[in-house]
């Protein structure tokens, strides 16, 4: 864009604060349709979060949740470790700190829980993600295929195959 085309430029600041998924969140972790067809996932995770077995936490933007990680507390609780997944931020927020302020708020629940390490898969089709988690050191420990399979909102079962890095961190 050129100077000329500008019309006006100004900073906006933005509050954002982590916090415990509620219940009233789940319709907008949708994210206006992006997420829409992973509903009963994230139904799901938020029924392990009431049962204690997973914290939703999310970056909440003028009431809107738009960024989240979530917890698993019990997957791996026999070695102190926490599993993270689904860490994301909406877009036009991506570079600008959520995604650190994020992951360093689930490794301080996780400490603060007595957890002594952290594991999370990448894509390995999702290099800037491997980056991201390196700069916050994770280290890889191994890699992993499988998949996994939802059924959308529509009732269409989809199964989705993973090849991943995994990443772990000691806390």
């Amino acid at each position: 864009m050129h100077e000329s085309e500008i019309i006006d430029r100004f900073t906006l600041p933005l509050e954002v604060i982590i916090r415990v998924c509620r219940r009233e969140d789940l319709p907008a972790l949708e994210w206006y349709g992006l997420m829409t067809e992973y509903r009963g996932i994230i139904q799901e995770t938020f029924e392990m979060q009431e049962r204690g077995e997973a914290v939703m936490l999310v970056a909440e933007v003028n009431g809107f949740p738009a960024g989240q990680v979530w917890i698993n507390l019990v997957l791996k609780k026999d070695e102190a470790m926490g599993a993270l997944w689904a860490v994301r931020v909406f877009p036009f927020l991506q570079g600008r700190k959520v995604g650190s302020r994020l992951m360093e708020a689930a490794e301080q629940l996780l400490r603060n829980r007595g957890y002594r390490a952290v594991e999370l898969g990448v894509e390995k089709d999702n290099p800037d993600a491997r980056r991201f988690y390196e700069r916050l050191g994770y280290r890889e420990s191994g890699t992993a295929q499988g998949g996994f399979t939802y059924t959308t909102p529509d009732g269409e079962e989809i199964t989705m195959p993973l090849d991943e890095w995994i990443m772990r961190k000691q806390l």
